[in-house]
């Protein structure tokens, strides 16, 4: 429902601002039935038909472009070919007002015709009969998390509960929000009790991947999001999720290195095949998993790529310095 992982947003080391001179275009992928999808959409950005920049959504289904200058740009969410089709809005940023402000424009999303509208990321059939009062209690959590306002999510969350203990939904987006606020226990608990209610839903497992890599306890993340690949095979960011742990794992045990950075391999592999070569790691952790192989000038060329698609970026200079430093290293020569 809400758990559109978007992996290549939950371990970069660096966030998105606005330039100087710029405005910044945000808005969310809105589902046919309403919720965020459950897997990340890929948003495309273009102005008078050229490409621009493109992302994935993230967890809450939001994207954000920065630096824009005024004009009319056109916002394409890639259709799932199973529930929703390809959807394109277009975004009016007006000259007036001077640079820096931020515009908003959402998409909702087209369902495909004669198809089901049920979630794409989840393969298990589990239904609910939920009170509306719960629904609604959760429903009103939900857009207060969009907004910001934390502490009143929680309550209507937690109001949703109390009408309907056995909610799943609002224990999985209850456990969310709290590993959104590193509040890690509680998230915890929210979460084994989401997975209680239905062990075969991946979105459980995806959260409790994610907080096993909040706390740097790689191993587990691994087995982790293995089961959430195996709940559902045909999804390919359980792939890239678990080769993003096995990377991080690779990186702190040097003994397995060589082993660990097979299986992060054959990962990457089967994410690429299953998305049509669409999502993979950040680029972060792509460059780390090349400088791990032994190879620090394909690391630097990942990086130099990201900053070329993205030139907005917060932390630019220490990236640039990285770059520097990977291609130092590349160039020097073997002792």
């Amino acid at each position: 429902m809400k758990f559109a992982l978007f992996l290549l947003l939950f371990l970069a080391s660096f966030s998105f601002a606005a330039a100087q001179g710029g405005s910044v275009l945000e808005g969310k992928v809105i589902s046919p039935s309403g919720t965020q999808p459950t897997n990340p959409v890929r948003v495309k950005l273009t102005f008078n038909g050229r490409p621009i920049l493109e992302t994935f959504t993230d967890l809450s289904g939001r994207f954000n472009f920065p630096g824009l200058k005024s004009g009319t740009y056109q916002l394409t969410a890639e259709g799932d070919g199973r529930t929703f089709e390809t959807t394109a809005v277009t975004a009016d940023l007006p000259a007036f007002g001077g640079s820096g402000q931020s515009f908003t424009q959402d998409i909702q999303l087209r369902p495909i015709s004669h198809k089901s509208n049920a979630q794409p990321g989840v393969v298990n059939v589990f239904t609910q009969n939920v009170p509306a009062a719960a629904r609604q209690a959760l429903d009103a959590g939900l857009k207060l998390v969009e907004e910001g306002k934390a502490p009143e999510a929680i309550e209507n969350m937690r109001k949703a509960i109390q009408i309907f203990p056995q909610y799943f939904d609002a224990h999985l987006q209850l456990g969310n929000t709290f590993l959104k606020l590193d509040q890690l226990q509680d998230a915890i608990a929210e979460l084994d009790k989401a997975r209680e209610i239905n062990p075969n839903d991946e979105r459980a497992y995806q959260s409790f991947g994610l907080l096993l890599m909040k706390q740097r306890n790689y191993p587990v993340a691994v087995a982790v999001f293995g089961e959430a690949a195996r709940l559902n095979p045909e999804n390919p960011l359980n792939a890239v999720m678990r080769a993003t742990a096995l990377i991080h794992q690779a990186a702190t045990s040097e003994a397995d290195r060589s082993t660990l950075l097979s299986r992060a391999e054959i990962a990457l592999s089967q994410a690429s095949n299953l998305s049509e070569s669409k999502l993979k790691p950040d680029a972060m952790t792509m460059a780390l998993f090349y400088e791990l192989k032994g190879d620090p000038e394909r690391a630097a060329a990942e990086l130099e790529a990201y900053m070329k698609k993205t030139p907005q970026l917060k932390n630019s200079t220490a990236l640039q310095n990285e770059i520097k430093r990977l291609r130092e290293k590349a160039h020097k020569p073997n002792p």
